[in-house]
């Protein structure tokens, strides 16, 4: 996600202390930095399929793959390593497995579709915490005349199902061969709005290796969300000590 884009999260040391005696009363599974769940597992019949990541909250709506088991993936926590110019982290996840087209040559397209929802925690909303932008990034590859391997997601206001936008990152084989691994869209600059609540965001990824002798892997795709302050609360956020402290260049 570009370094300049308008974006926010809660500095993660406050964060998880304030959090600790919420998140047990909700029971939902709290991932730090690099902290894994495995898919199976977080889409289980006793799961709630909500996990927790800083100040965002994802829930699992629904999965649905013929070729791919979700035993064979998981969710890492994603936190960005530096805080954007409001002094806030990126914050997401990365699907990690073993994405591609296990038979290459066939007819059969590899598919992976993934419906959630991702929202601000309610306390960090209250404080002026906003959604702002999507970011997705895949290392998706593939060879052969004709093979690709792409995700494509459509981006909705859950509190008011308002279609926003779609992105998509993908390697497509050609000829001619055309790439683009990362696409990064703000729908504040988009709709000139203040910022959102909650996104739900369907996904939905494609493999495809044309002949025996081509191929279409990934390995993993990540997710990152950032967002901005409201008017007025980057005072409220900095006496909360929510904001990370800003370094000199």
């Amino acid at each position: 996600m570009k370094t300049h884009a308008r974006a926010s999260a809660l500095a993660l040391p406050a964060l998880l202390a304030i959090l600790a005696p919420m998140t047990a009363a909700e029971a939902s599974i709290v991932l730090n930095n690099g902290e894994s769940v495995n898919l199976a597992a977080l889409l289980a019949p006793t799961s709630d399929r909500q996990f927790i990541v800083g100040d965002k909250r994802f829930t699992f709506d629904s999965f649905g793959s013929d070729v791919f088991d979700p035993a064979n993936f998981n969710v890492i926590a994603f936190v960005s390593q530096n805080p954007n110019q409001y002094g806030l982290y990126n914050i997401g996840f990365d699907l990690v497995g073993p994405f591609g087209d296990g038979t290459p040559g066939s007819t059969d397209l590899h598919e992976m579709n993934l419906q959630y929802t991702v929202e601000v925690l309610p306390e960090y909303y209250a404080m002026g915490v906003r959604l702002c932008d999507v970011g997705l990034t895949f290392n998706g590859s593939a060879g052969g005349t004709g093979s690709f391997s792409r995700v494509d997601e459509t981006v909705f206001d859950l509190d008011t199902n308002q279609f926003l936008g779609q992105l998509s990152a993908f390697d497509l084989a050609g000829p001619p061969r055309v790439t683009d691994l990362n696409e990064h869209v703000d729908f504040c600059e988009v709709f000139g709005g203040p910022g959102y609540r909650a996104f739900e965001v369907n996904k939905d990824l494609k493999f495809f290796a044309a002949t025996a002798a081509s191929y279409s892997t990934a390995s993993f795709v990540r997710q990152e969300f950032s967002q901005v302050p409201a008017p007025g609360a980057i005072a409220l956020l900095g006496t909360a000590g929510l904001l990370a402290s800003r370094r000199r260049r």
